[in-house]
């Protein structure tokens, strides 16, 4: 629900005009600012107090990090408006939307790294958990919950996070409501009833409640589903934001700016100055050039309970693109969290543990034939182990798990830092079927590529303009 820092931006975009100039003074002085930890320092306040003051708007340029947060705080709704927008009875505030927003003006463009809600992180306190439960662990140990959220981000990502916006319900509500809703084109029918959605195929135009259907309901596929769509509105809002039909409708952007300064919380950094500088640069954005990714990760069951866990190569490769200000991998942080499969565990090592010669070998044979990856084999210091075991380093167990049920049993045990993920074969091998396995053909599922996941109303059809 990036639409506040989306609709901010665009509108600071005027800057240039008279009109534009009197829209950020009075959107800036509409807008509820929140103390948030770990994002600006002193001497960056100091120099956007300074800016203030500036007749001349300097372009930015540095990369400029915010993190974008949709609130599902009821506060401020009534039972009727609680039914109206289908948002049930929950008290208290989690954060089922955070994208981390980077606009790069090298790049003249942005990128969005969204964040799955049940996503298993560190979090601010040292305990382990859902990020959308880091809000509430904030403000429940007094750190505070924007506060909170920020540093559990920066933990995980190791991205500096310069800026912070959040919106509620109701001000997305009432934000889409003063844009004269959103237009985009559907392939096929959207219904919810949890989500109070039911929208036909073809042009439609959302209004609020329609619009936060649309970015909240998740039950047609699943929460990657949802984050593709709230991508795809947030780029919708962007074109449709920059469009001359809005830019030239004078009391419209009053009353929008209005919307957006009551809708968003912000940091104190991200000052009148701040919003210009940034506005100005990135002036002529289109939706097209805003990238847009999610975190790699593994549906994975922890205690009883669902999460998803983030993949340790792919994540902290799409991190390091983003801390790095660079074009991270075509294919990288595409595609939706899934159960893990043959094609997801990284390369073995083998280790023969007995003094049966050739054991290793075998199993390398068997594991290949089924279409693990084997890069090396050898023998185990002690020639006496008596039980397979297979080591697997943090947050691979589920990997482990697949290479355990190839070999017809084996026990699991997790590995000190740094190791890989390894197969000490012991004297409980039943070479026999190790090469019953051996000698049959790979399975084609095994080899070939997963599909890509395709998600009701989360990519635009090509040629249809509405």
């Amino acid at each position: 629900m990036g639409v506040g820092l989306a609709a901010v931006l665009a509108l600071c975009g005027l800057a240039a005009t008279g009109t534009g100039a009197a829209l950020l003074w009075y959107g800036n002085n509409q807008i509820d600012r929140v103390d948030v930890e770990g994002i600006t320092p002193v001497e960056l306040r100091q120099a956007q107090a300074r800016a203030e003051e500036a007749v001349q708007v300097d372009e930015v340029r540095e990369v400029r990090n915010v993190l974008l947060v949709g609130s599902d705080s009821r506060a401020g709704l009534d039972r009727k408006a609680r039914q109206n927008l289908s948002t049930g009875s929950f008290e208290g505030t989690r954060t089922d939307t955070i994208i981390l927003l980077q606009l790069d003006p090298l790049r003249d463009g942005a990128a969005m790294l969204s964040f799955p809600r049940d996503l298993l992180v560190t979090r601010c306190d040292g305990t382990q958990g859902r990020i959308n439960g880091a809000f509430q662990v904030g403000e429940a140990n007094g750190d505070g919950g924007p506060s909170c959220l920020v540093e559990t981000v920066t933990d995980l990502t190791g991205i500096e996070i310069n800026h912070y916006a959040s919106i509620d319900f109701q001000g997305f509500v009432d934000m889409v409501d003063t844009l004269g809703g959103v237009r985009l084109y559907l392939d096929e029918p959207i219904q919810d009833d949890d989500a109070n959605i039911d929208l036909p195929a073809g042009c439609v135009t959302l209004d609020g409640r329609q619009a936060l259907g649309f970015v909240r309901v998740r039950k047609i596929d699943d929460d990657f589903g949802r984050i593709a769509r709230q991508q795809r509105f947030l780029r919708e809002v962007v074109g449709q934001l920059t469009s001359a039909r809005i830019a030239l409708d004078v009391p419209r952007l009053f009353r929008l700016v209005d919307a957006v300064g009551e809708a968003i919380d912000a940091d104190r950094g991200l000052t009148l100055g701040v919003m210009r500088q940034l506005a100005f640069s990135f002036r002529d954005l289109t939706s097209d050039r805003i990238d847009t990714r999610t975190v790699p990760a593994f549906n994975r069951i922890i205690g009883g309970a669902a999460y998803v866990v983030a993949d340790p190569e792919q994540s902290e490769a799409l991190f390091a693109a983003f801390r790095e200000a660079v074009a991270a991998p075509a294919a990288l942080g595409r595609r939706s969290a899934a159960d893990v499969r043959i094609a997801d565990v990284p390369s073995l090592v083998v280790r023969n543990g007995t003094n049966r010669t050739g054991l290793a070998a075998t199993a390398a044979d068997a594991l290949r034939s089924r279409g693990f990856t084997v890069t090396s084999i050898d023998n185990a210091p002690r020639d006496d182990l008596r039980r397979t075991l297979v080591r697997y380093p943090q947050q691979r167990r589920e990997e482990a798990r697949l290479v355990v049920k190839l070999l017809g049993g084996a026990r699991l045990v997790q590995a000190g830092p740094g190791e890989r993920l390894t197969v000490l074969m012991g004297a409980d091998a039943d070479v026999a079927r190790l090469q019953r396995v051996a000698s049959r053909p790979a399975p084609a599922s095994a080899m070939e590529p997963e599909p890509e996941p395709t998600y009701s109303g989360a990519v635009p059809a090509p040629n249809r303009d509405c």
